[in-house]
């Protein structure tokens, strides 16, 4: 999968502005920021534009969160094999990271499926990344762990897996595997 085209020089945020606030202002910024659904950063510039800050859509922000999540994941994962020389996780990581991703791409349909899943794609994110930085840092994986990680991160695709293997009006395609080995693996 491609990634995003290059902003156009002029459009290129590459000028950081850098403010002095108290913990209080930072904080009431960050709420407030909270409040209109967007980043401290661009609550700031949006209020300092004169401007009054738009959060994007919830459809469009869920579809943005899983696919970050996904690449997160896959990325996690690929740390993992490099840290602990095992293959069992090179399979996950091409499954989340290219398979799921590839296969989410332009299915707006998805959004609502998406929107409740979004926080549990999140929590198996930080899962697999608390095992890729204890194995990064020279400490053993052991497989019970392993599998009980990729078990937990299939379980909470499956839904997602479900919905995308419907196809965009509801029609069943070929079956699919619902993971890297399909659905008894593990």
């Amino acid at each position: 999968m491609a990634g995003r085209r290059p902003k156009a020089p002029e459009d290129r945020r590459d000028v950081v502005a850098r403010i002095r606030l108290t913990r209080a202002e930072q904080r009431a910024i960050q709420q407030r920021a909270v409040e209109a659904g967007v980043t401290f950063a661009d609550y700031v510039r949006e209020t300092a534009m004169g401007r009054k800050p738009r959060a994007k859509p919830a459809k469009a922000k869920a579809i943005e969160d899983v696919f970050y999540e996904l690449g997160r994941i896959a990325n996690n994962l690929a740390q993992l094999e490099a840290a602990t020389g095992d293959e069992t996780y090179r399979p996950w990581a091409v499954y989340v990271g290219k398979e799921m991703v590839e296969r989410l791409t332009d299915r707006a349909d998805l959004a609502p499926v998406l929107m409740s899943h979004v926080e549990a794609v999140n929590g198996i994110g930080h899962l697999i990344n608390s095992l890729a930085r204890r194995a990064n840092s020279g400490k053993d994986i052991d497989d019970e762990e392993r599998d009980e990680a990729l078990t937990i991160l299939k379980d909470v695709l499956a839904p997602i897996h479900k919905a995308v293997a419907k196809g965009p009006k509801g029609r069943e395609p070929e079956g699919k595997p619902d993971g890297p080995e399909g659905s008894d693996a593990l």
